[in-house]
């Protein structure tokens, strides 16, 4: 088979590959959380209005809704506010969180997850980083 992509200039969402092949995940699921993932910082748009103007109707939806907080992708809390109004929050993630992930990212305090890129080292600037032994190394006959 033969693939020619090309990656646009602007407005694109990078998805990784664990959510497009998720096997617990509807084609409806997949949509709403890159949708909600596409969404530039500051848009707080709710998920029921994210499945409308995809087109995805009110069944689908619910079991969509379902099958991510099902996966660890989406969380929900509802508290009682000041005056006795309800109050609803939710949390999307681009990785699977668990109960207590998703309680730690709500309250802001610092994941457990180790950063993907590894830990701070003093960086080596202007020579080279390996130990120079004297030995001059020889490619192989």
């Amino acid at each position: 088979m033969l693939r020619h992509a090309i990656a646009p200039p602007r407005s694109f969402t990078q998805v990784a590959n664990e959510i497009i092949r998720h096997p617990k995940l509807s084609s409806d699921a997949v949509r709403l959380l890159i949708w909600q993932l596409s969404l530039p910082p500051g848009v707080d748009l709710p998920l029921w209005q994210v499945a409308q103007r995809a087109g995805i109707k009110t069944t689908r939806f619910i079991r969509a809704k379902r099958e991510l907080a099902a996966a660890g992708y989406y969380h929900e809390w509802r508290e009682q506010g000041p005056g006795g109004r309800w109050v609803t929050e939710r949390l999307v993630s681009g990785v699977p969180l668990s109960a207590e992930e998703a309680a730690a990212v709500r309250s802001g305090q610092p994941g457990a997850r180790i950063p993907a890129v590894g830990g701070p080292e003093r960086r080596v600037v202007g020579r080279y980083p390996g130990e120079k032994t004297g030995e001059k190394n020889r490619p192989p006959p």
